[in-house]
Order: structure tokens, then C-alpha cells, then sequence
């Protein structure tokens, strides 16, 4: 496999993984677990088979009798740590082979691993922590590795990495003032070209509607690099849903797939700020939120002020912001189009951090929703009651204001989940 690497600003990015194993040599001074008993490592073993899986080796002993159970454990970089069983083979070694049946973990992620070992005495050691990587030795990637992120691509666009390493740098001013400090640990992006090649890794394949996945609780984000794919497609992007949905309409369709990946790095990056401060809400939030930190960066693939601007001028009705009433991604709205959640969630943190004392606002209602829930947390944070800034918002666009619910329900924050967050496409993917 040879893996080709990107040189940023001087930082040595290039990561040259060429080995299919790791071999580690024999302990030669034992290390003792127990008074009665020494352990003996003589080495372990890292092979990675993406897309179906790794094999772990360890081939050890102890003084006080035979090795009868040994235990594989890893920890990826948020934390997450995980386990598999291993078996002995005909050679003596314990083998543990996680993932083999495919699915699991993207290509690039990386862990540290350890071995738990348990003598026929009853007797444990655990060895030290080694470093491995799940290697795609099948294909050639490019990489970059900084201070902000860790990316992974492959197929074209070569300049993509200093384009995404320049916007990551820029955005830690901004994460930091938004949020109070930046992520616990370094984001991994792994990017594939369009198309149904990350099917390779997930048993069954994937969710064939959607443009990407990001796990929080494993710190990555996949996605599928956007594709005019035809002139004709780069022309229906433009103009489709009044060109809300493309953001500069001027793009080439090869700065169009920049700007729409840079974008998408940005705004997944937002959805594992959110698990990481354990701060939820509902959908207008929590994707507002990713487009609004997005469109700091400069690159944006969503026109959310022209749509409020024109949705407000046809005299649509829009629904109020409390209790989460605006739908999905896939809602259709009145005029026509999808996921006008985005548009009005950015659109809303917009209006707060310009009328409400930049950033640092949104920080403080960040460290104010746990037990409040957003409505609660910014009507803490303003002094006012949440409707109140909601009509002051529509009264922006020209939207007439909304009462207090009825029988308002405050949204309670849910536990975060383990599963990946599809990446929805764009209306018409």
C-alpha cells in the first residue's frame, strides 16, 4: 500500500503507515503481576484486512502455569473503549480478530490497544498500551494530520487537505469563543468519492440516502465528497430550490465539491461539539448550530438568509420554534423545498449573536441548557421570555408573531447516542 501525504504550513503531515504488522520484540526482563507469578510478552502482532477487520496476536506466558483466557481492549481517541475475546491457535498465540465480518469502523481510525492475560492460578496482567491504525492497504489516500484535525481522502482533488487545514485553524478561534474551549480530542474526517464505495465496510451496506455518517461516540465523520457529477447536475444545483441549497452560485462544479466538502467538515465537526459538551436540542438547534459555525468559515453550501428572506415575502406560514415543531431534514416545506429547519435554525443563532453580544452569548446559553433545555437556556441568558425573542426574530422577515404554546413542553436533553448521524444529501441527490 503506498499512502501519499500532504505537507501543511511546514507541519509534517505526512503519515507513512506501509506496514500490514507490528511486530513488538520479546520482553526481556519479566514483569511481575502478582508476587507468585511473572509474566513473559515475547511479541504481539497488528494486521489490518479492511474492510473486514484487524487481527490482534500475543504470544506470552506466565511463570505460575498456562495463559487461559486473554482479552483484547482498545481505546479510540474520544475515549470509547472496547473489547473482543481472543482464541489460541494451533501455534499457542491468542488471537483476537475484531470486525472480521465487516462494518464497525471506516478505514483510519485509530486506538491504543492492550492485553488483559489470566494464568490456570488465577493470576492477571495487563500490558502497556501500543499504538495501531485500521490501514486501507488496498488503495491510495492522501492525508493531513494538524493541531485541529486528522483527514483522510482519496480519488481527486489533491489541494483538498490545505483547504480543510486552513479552515479548521481559522474555526478554533471561533469554536473556542462559542463554546468555551475547543473539542477533548482531535476530529477524524475520512472522506470517499461519490458513489457507494463505503458500502466495502459496512455489512449490508449503507443508508443509500444519505451523504454521510458521523459518530460522536467514536469522534469521526465519513462523507461522501459532493459531485455535480454532469454539467447538466451542476446546472440542476444552481437553480433548484431557488439555489438555497449551492451557496455560491457562481462555483465551477470543482470548487462547488470543495466548498460543499470544507462545509460538511465544518458542520459534522459542530455535531461532535455537541456530544462532547453532552449540549442537545431540538432540530432547528442542533443543525443551525453546524450551518451557523459553518458559515463562519466561509464556505458554505446552504443560502439560509435568502430563503428566509424570500420564504418571509411570500407570506408562507412558519411554524414557532417552541416545541420543536419544524420537522426533520426530509420535511417539505411551503415553499417547496426541504430541511427548512437549517435555514431557520442558522438564520435564528445569526439574529442572537448579532442582537445578543456575539459568541460569547451563545457560549452562556451553551452552559445554561442542562436542566433548561435552549427555550429555557435563552431566556436565562436574555433576561426575557423565549417567545419574546422569537418575535423579534420573525418580525425580521416579515412573519407574524407566535403566542406562548398553550401547554408548552421544555425540551428535555436525551441521553447522546451511540449510533452514526446520517449526513442528509442535498433535495434531489
Amino acid at each position: 500500500m503506498r499512502k501519499r501525504g500532504l505537507l501543511v504550513w511546514g507541519i509534517a503531515s505526512i503519515v507513512m503507515l506501509a506496514f500490514a504488522a507490528i511486530v513488538f520484540p520479546s520482553v526481556q526482563s519479566p514483569v511481575h503481576a502478582q508476587e507468585a507469578a511473572v509474566f513473559t510478552v515475547n511479541a504481539t502482532t497488528l494486521e489490518s484486512h479492511y474492510p473486514r477487520g484487524m487481527t490482534f496476536t500475543i504470544d506470552a506466558a506466565s511463570s505460575a502455569g498456562e495463559i487461559t483466557r486473554a482479552t483484547l481492549f482498545y481505546e479510540l481517541r474520544t475515549g470509547l473503549r472496547e473489547r473482543a475475546n481472543a482464541a489460541q491457535d494451533a501455534e499457542g498465540r491468542w488471537v483476537a480478530e475484531p470486525y472480521r465480518q465487516g462494518g464497525g469502523l471506516p478505514p483510519w481510525v485509530d486506538f491504543h490497544y492492550w492485553w488483559l492475560l489470566t494464568d490456570s492460578a488465577g493470576n492477571t496482567f495487563e500490558t502497556e498500551k501500543q499504538y495501531g491504525i485500521y490501514e486501507d492497504n488496498t488503495r491510495d489516500w492522501w492525508s493531513i494530520d494538524t493541531e485541529d484535525i486528522t483527514l483522510y481522502w482519496f480519488g481527486e482533488m489533491p489541494e483538498l487537505g490545505e483547504r480543510v487545514a486552513a479552515t479548521m485553524a481559522e474555526m478554533r478561534e471561533y469554536f473556542t469563543l462559542g463554546w468555551g474551549r475547543t473539542l477533548s480530542y482531535k476530529p477524524l474526517a475520512i472522506l470517499f468519492p461519490p458513489g457507494d464505495i463505503w458500502n466495502e465496510y459496512v455489512a449490508g451496506g449503507v443508508n443509500p440516502n444519505a451523504a454521510g455518517f458521523t459518530n460522536p461516540a467514536e469522534g469521526f465523520t465519513v462523507q461522501s465528497m459532493g459531485d455535480p457529477r454532469s454539467p447538466e447536475r451542476h446546472e440542476e444545483l444552481r437553480t433548484q430550490c431557488g439555489g438555497y441549497w449551492y451557496g455560491n452560485r457562481e462555483n465551477t462544479p470543482e470548487e462547488w465539491r470543495v466548498q460543499d466538502t470544507v462545509h460538511t467538515i465544518v458542520h459534522e465537526t459542530v455535531h461532535l461539539y455537541q456530544s462532547d459538551f453532552n449540549r442537545s436540542g431540538p432540530f432547528f438547534w442542533t443543525e443551525g448550530q453546524a450551518d451557523y459555525f459553518s458559515s463562519l468559515s466561509g464556505w458554505r453550501n446552504r443560502d439560509s438568509e435568502a430563503r428566509m428572506i424570500a420564504y418571509g415575502a411570500a407570506g408562507y406560514e412558519l411554524p414557532t420554534l417552541q416545541g420543536d415543531q419544524l420537522g426533520g431534514g426530509a420535511t417539505r416545506s411551503a415553499d417547496g423545498c426541504h430541511a427548512l429547519g437549517y435555514a431557520v435554525g442558522e438564520s435564528f443563532i445569526r439574529f442572537l449573536v448579532t442582537n445578543y453580544g456575539g459568541l460569547e452569548t451563545h457560549r452562556r446559553i451553551v452552559e445554561a441548557m442542562p436542566g433548561r433545555g435552549v427555550e429555557g437556556a435563552i431566556a436565562e441568558v436574555l433576561g426575557k421570555p423565549f417567545v419574546e425573542v422569537e418575535n423579534e426574530f420573525r418580525a425580521m422577515y416579515g412573519l407574524p408573531p407566535v403566542g406562548l404554546l398553550p401547554t408548552p413542553t421544555p425540551f428535555a436533553l436525551p441521553a447522546l447516542p451511540i449510533f452514526a448521524t446520517p449526513t442528509p444529501f442535498a433535495p434531489g441527490n
